[in-house]
């Protein structure tokens, strides 16, 4: 797993392409993502600045905090588990279960469970994996299709303590170019 350079609590702009640059996200393809990411954003612990979802990519800005010391409640981990899992089918409902009474167990295998699960939590490169891994089965599923969707892994770039970090966003029925919003807006961080 790569390290990343800026602390605690640093602000990232992340950015991952399909293969090949085909515009493969249509409303529907962006609605879904849409619904995952903000389901991830919660799991995960990072907080969600902005977003822009393209046709063949998309822009997340986030703030990923540090881990909370001594970790987070068995019902906080319960609690994020069913935002990730929402539609309560029957697996999901057992693993629910499952968590529960493993975490209300104690003993060594609770421990292994709750270091697994926050190893997935407040980490930028756990948060993209998940995000992207999700969202590649339920597309691939729901087209047909079979193989990777991303190009890469993904970029991301600190723009933490940069007094002109800027965001750009498409302003409401702004035209598309090229698969680019059309009249963007500036927005300055803090």
């Amino acid at each position: 797993m790569r390290r990343l350079l800026a602390g605690p609590g640093a602000i990232y702009h992340c950015i991952t392409r399909t293969v090949n640059g085909d515009r493969l996200f249509d409303d529907a393809a962006k609605e879904m993502l849409r619904r995952q990411l903000h389901q991830t954003v919660e799991f995960c612990g990072v907080e969600l600045i902005t977003y822009a979802l393209m046709e063949n990519h998309f822009h997340l800005l986030v703030r990923v905090p540090p881990k909370p010391e001594g970790g987070i409640s068995d019902a906080e981990l319960v609690r994020r588990y069913r935002i990730l899992y929402p539609k309560p089918t029957k697996f999901v409902t057992t693993q629910v279960c499952v968590l529960e009474d493993i975490l209300a167990g104690g003993g060594p295998v609770a421990e292994q469970l709750r270091a697994k699960l926050m190893r997935q939590m407040y980490d930028l490169g756990a948060f993209m994996k998940l995000l992207k891994q999700r969202f590649s089965t339920w597309f691939n599923r729901s087209h047909r299709r079979f193989g990777t969707l991303w190009a890469t892994r993904y970029s991301n770039t600190s723009v933490e303590g940069c007094p002109m970090a800027r965001v750009y966003r498409p302003e409401p029925g702004a035209r598309r170019h090229r698969g680019r919003p059309g009249g963007l807006s500036v927005l300055r961080l803090r």
